[in-house]
This record gives C-alpha cells, structure tokens and sequence, in this order.
C-alpha cells in the first residue's frame, strides 16, 4: 500500500528512520533566513529612525496649533484676554501662565532649513518666534496680534504655527523650497 502512494520504503521500519532524518532544519535553511531578517533590517531601521525625528516635529507642531486654537475658544468663552507665552531656551510654551508645555525632545524654536518666513514680508527670526515679546495675546473676540512660531528638528525639517490677526490660526510646512 506504501508503493501505491509513491513512497519507495520497503518496511514500516524503514518509514521511521526516513522520519528522523527529515525533522528540522539545515543549517544552511536557517542561515539564509537569518539573512534575510538581517538585510531587511538594515533597510528598515534607518528607514525608521529618520521617520521619528519628522513624526515627533509634526506632532509637536499639530499640538501647538491645538492649543492655540482651544486658547482661543477659551478667550471668547471666558470673554477675557488670553496669552500665550513662548520660552526658547528652555523649549517651552505656557498658555495663560499654566503650566509650561514642553517641545519633544529633537524639536526646539528655529527655522530649520527654511530661507523665507511664512508671512511674506517679515524677515527669519532668529529664535524662532516672531510674535512681539514671544507672548500672543488672543482678546475675547478672539482677535490677536499676529505672529508665527517656527519649530524645527535635528534635520532641518520646519513647521510654523501662525496666528493671524483676525485670529485665524494656521499650521504651514516648509518643503522644497516653499511654504505648504
């Protein structure tokens, strides 16, 4: 009956020995594998680690835009005045003297690699925000003295967080030579 399948053994004996040799794997088998892990590795992990540094930048930056965006909502809700205070040095910003919100690490105030504000007509500043005495005032109408914060990481990658005066709030990127 074994020979009807195609099986050459001569005896159940036989079947047995041939099982125990076929268990597992050649060296050989797992050798290419491992290799296999290895180069995908080597194409992934940078890959992966560049990636942070502009993930942690963007996030950073949506969140500022966040909360200037609910600072706002909370000047018309409260009918009051509301700031927001930025600290360069120690990579900070604090809405309404609350307490200070910290940058990611690998993202700080600067303008990366862009060579033109967001705000045509105004020049870089060199810390990084151009809003007068780093502090934007929203009013209960939620109204505010215009101004851009820049945020960069260790690559060069800029994002900036404007504030218009009619209180519009926009988050632009800069990226092959412009403002997106």
């Amino acid at each position: 009956m074994l020979c009807a399948i195609g099986f050459n053994a001569k005896t159940m004996e036989d079947v047995k020995i041939m099982d125990n040799k076929q268990k597992g794997y050649s060296i050989t088998e797992l050798m290419v594998v491992v290799s296999i892990i290895g180069i995908l590795g080597v194409i992934a992990v940078p890959n992966f680690v560049t990636s942070v540094s502009t993930y942690k930048l963007k996030n950073t930056s949506v969140d500022l835009c966040s909360n200037l965006r609910k600072a706002r909502s909370f000047a018309v809700k409260q009918n009051r005045n509301v700031a927001i205070s930025f600290n360069t040095d120690a990579k900070t910003y604090s809405i309404d003297s609350g307490v200070p919100v910290q940058l990611e690490a690998g993202v700080s105030f600067g303008h990366g690699n862009a060579t033109s504000t967001a705000n045509s007509g105004e020049s870089i500043p060199s810390d990084g925000v151009s809003f007068a005495a780093e502090k934007a005032t929203i009013n209960n109408q939620g109204i505010s003295n215009a101004g851009y914060v820049y945020l960069e990481n260790d690559k060069g990658e800029t994002y900036a967080v404007g504030v218009h005066t009619s209180g519009r709030i926009v988050l632009r990127h800069w990226s092959d030579g412009s403002w997106h």
